[in-house]
């Protein structure tokens, strides 16, 4: 009879060994018996300095500074940086360049479903004139502006686009057109098909600006604070 309780007594000690270990087990995997997977943290999108940045890291072997304002003389020389130069619906313009310098380039963003993307960036031509509003991308369907001819010039209207073509008309700065065809690219130029009032032929887009990019021009906008 003392061996049969002694034995009875190691049994309750190992239940209760395992009533422990059940216990603990349930405190690790949760009340179902099943992992519980820790919660991902959604990864920020990136802002437009995030794009442009890595922008810089693919086509350029130098640093990015973001923001030309806050370049710190004698450590970000070399370095380029970015300043905020108008938008347009979802998509922005930066001027990008070395720091204290002139900028070199005109960057175009758009702002995604998954955060801003660089569609372009347009080198800066030394040998072209330099014309007011940022060249926004043209299309088709587009109202745009004459500008930049200067006093008493005016832009050629072709019948083809090539300046060997038939010129069918010139026009002053300040004339109105819709563009109906193009680009063609031919002879280093970006030729479109434009109609305004008394005319319709083929016309270098150089001299071509959206009426709301001259606006921007004459009072440039603030950028929208991004959210943290």
């Amino acid at each position: 009879m003392m061996r049969d309780r002694r034995y009875g007594a190691l049994g309750l000690g190992a239940l209760a060994l395992l009533a422990a270990m059940l216990f603990a087990a349930c405190g690790v995997l949760g009340g179902d018996g099943e992992d519980t997977p820790e919660a991902t943290p959604t990864p920020a999108k990136p802002g437009p300095e995030d794009a442009l940045a890595q922008w810089v890291s693919d086509n350029r072997s130098v640093g990015f500074v973001g923001e030309c304002g806050n370049a710190q003389p004698g450590v970000d020389v070399g370095k380029l940086c970015a300043t905020f130069a108008g938008e347009r619906g979802p998509r922005r313009a930066y001027y990008l360049g070395p720091t204290f310098s002139e900028a070199t380039a005109l960057a175009f963003l758009e702002d995604t479903a998954d955060g801003w993307v660089v569609l372009s960036v347009r080198n800066n031509d030394p040998s072209q004139p330099s014309i007011p509003g940022i060249d926004w991308p043209l299309e088709a369907g587009d109202a745009v502006v004459f500008i930049g001819l200067g006093e008493g010039e005016c832009l050629s209207i072709r019948e083809q686009p090539t300046q060997q073509s038939q010129r069918l008309d010139c026009r002053p700065d300040g004339t109105r057109a819709i563009i109906q065809e193009g680009p063609v690219e031919a002879e280093t130029i970006t030729w479109w098909r434009v109609a305004g009032e008394g005319f319709v032929g083929w016309a270098a887009g150089t001299w071509m600006r959206l009426p709301e990019a001259i606006a921007q021009a004459l009072n440039p906008p603030t950028p929208t604070p991004q959210a943290e």
